[in-house]
């Protein structure tokens, strides 16, 4: 198996700007509205005086057991091992919806023309793509990986992407706690006082989404 890819998030920095779901949807040309491969979600604790807000910004987990990839019926979503990246393959998709019913965040999303699409770490552009792309790694190895839309244009800097080993050394020790237990390929980190953090602030962010 090829050294596996992901993102990270720091909460903290986060500024909630919206920049980079933005440059997610310029970069691959996605329907206008309800299409979102990433997107930013504002989460809440507690009552005033004691109330905290956590900007939590949202796309595919590439989870390592992919429910989605668990009930496709045609085989169209691919955990690859190349590169731990979920893709979805549109020529096999029938856009039955069965993904977007089993992810628990939210990430598989439907255009116009009813085939799911959703993030690919920027293997390529445009929905659809990045199935049939060479591996991340390869492409890295090559000069010719994508830096993905949305950390190029992440304002505060909170968020990261590549290869999960060299994402948890940039992760405090309580991040990588989180997901070791959580086995997404998104690493949660808050260096500061924000408790609405790791799975549980992705979890609200979703059910109030």
């Amino acid at each position: 198996m090829g050294e596996q890819w992901g993102f990270y998030f720091d909460a903290d920095s986060c500024m909630g700007c919206n920049a980079c779901a933005i440059a997610c949807k310029n970069r691959h040309d996605t329907d206008a509205g309800h299409v979102d491969w990433r997107r930013v979600e504002t989460v809440s604790e507690g009552e005033f005086p004691d109330y905290e807000e956590t900007n939590i910004s949202l796309s595919c987990m590439h989870c390592e057991d992919a429910p989605c990839e668990e009930v496709c019926p045609t085989g169209a979503i691919e955990k690859r091992e190349s590169d731990g990246i979920v893709t979805i393959d549109q020529d096999k998709c029938i856009g039955c919806g069965y993904c977007g019913w089993a992810c628990p965040y939210g990430a598989p999303q439907y255009g116009d023309d009813g085939l799911m699409q959703k993030c690919n770490l920027c293997l390529d552009k445009g929905p659809g793509s990045g199935a049939d792309a060479p591996s991340k790694n390869e492409q890295q190895a090559n000069g010719e990986a994508l830096e993905p839309a949305c950390v190029d244009e992440c304002v505060g800097d909170a968020l990261d992407a590549g290869p999960v080993g060299e994402l948890l050394d940039k992760a405090s020790q309580e991040a990588a706690e989180r997901f070791e237990q959580n086995r997404t390929n998104v690493i949660i980190d808050s260096t500061g006082e924000n408790s609405v953090t790791g799975m549980q602030g992705i979890r609200q962010a979703t059910e109030d989404s």
